[in-house]
């Protein structure tokens, strides 16, 4: 039975402007997470966004319904304002605190884990009442109102809550890499993984161990074969790495994915750069940036 493919049949190719803001958020979830699975940054960022919208749905509700039961006049604007503007503030600030998790793990120098993540907090936890104390002000004054912030803006009553909010995301990052670095670790099969190459009409069953590279070409991507063929697929090279690098493929380059087991010769290209030597005289580059992924 011959073995399953990696990714779907052929689909049709998204407009150009939504390939455009495909690659543009593909590129910043990169930024954020290095060469980890984009996953691990989307996974805990669409839960976090939906256990935030709902807490701060439920803390309007319940400020509106216990203003009423005293009969206090509460506008809802000014209920939606205060809830909806503390839990938007910590969405946007969500990708800052992937990428401290990232860079340093709870697992590894333990001196560096305390100074990064302990000025973390505190810069979140300041950043998160500056930004949200702007929002109310600015909404306020729309309605003809002055948000009045008190004493430091009432730093002090929301910094214990930031340190949780921030303990908790940052703590999920880390559970989501756990997870996802085991999955791909438990991933056997004791056939020839394959992976199918969309170029044009043909769709090609490619053994993934024969790709020896696969480099970007504008909206395609490039696949270099064992057998010198050369097929293009449009795609993104970035949805290409998230299925390939299970399999053994690293990213050496902005533009290049690697087979790791089909190096030959690694040698300086100047300036910390490394020029790869695959089989059938493939050259790929290895900039520093990439260098530590072809190790292990």
């Amino acid at each position: 039975m011959p073995s399953p493919p990696v990714n779907s049949a052929a689909e049709p190719a998204p407009p150009p402007a939504r390939q455009g803001l495909r690659e543009i958020v593909a590129a910043l979830v990169r930024l954020i997470v290095g060469e980890s699975n984009p996953r691990i940054f989307w996974v805990p960022f669409i839960a976090t966004t939906v256990v935030v919208l709902m807490v701060v749905t439920l803390d309007a509700m319940m400020r509106l319904h216990l203003a009423s039961l005293s009969h206090l006049d509460l506008p809802p604007w000014r209920a939606i304002t205060d809830e909806y503007s503390s839990g938007v503030v910590v969405i946007l600030l969500f990708p800052i605190l992937v990428r401290l998790a990232v860079m340093q793990t709870p697992w590894t120098r333990p001196g560096r884990f305390l100074l990064i993540h302990g000025s973390g907090a505190l810069g979140f936890a300041v950043a998160h009442v500056m930004l949200f104390v702007l929002v109310r002000t600015m909404v306020y004054g729309l309605f003809g109102e002055v948000y009045d912030a008190g004493k430091y803006g009432g730093f002090f009553y929301e910094a214990p809550r930031d340190l949780i909010t921030y303990a908790v995301c940052v703590g999920g990052v880390w559970g989501a890499m756990v997870l996802f670095q085991a999955s791909a670790a438990s991933v056997t099969s004791p056939q020839r993984a394959v992976f199918d190459i969309r170029d044009n009409a043909r769709i090609l069953r490619v053994p993934i161990d024969d790709i020896l590279a696969v480099r970007s070409a504008g909206n395609y991507v490039e696949f270099l074969l064992a057998d010198g063929r050369r097929p293009l697929m449009r795609a993104t090279l970035a949805d290409t790495a998230e299925q390939l690098t299970p399999h053994g493929l690293a990213r050496t380059h902005r533009s290049w994915l690697v087979n790791k087991t089909r190096i030959a010769q690694i040698e300086p290209a100047g300036s910390g750069d490394f020029k790869l030597t695959l089989g059938k005289g493939v050259e790929a580059p290895m900039s520093r940036r990439f260098k530590g992924a072809i190790e292990g």
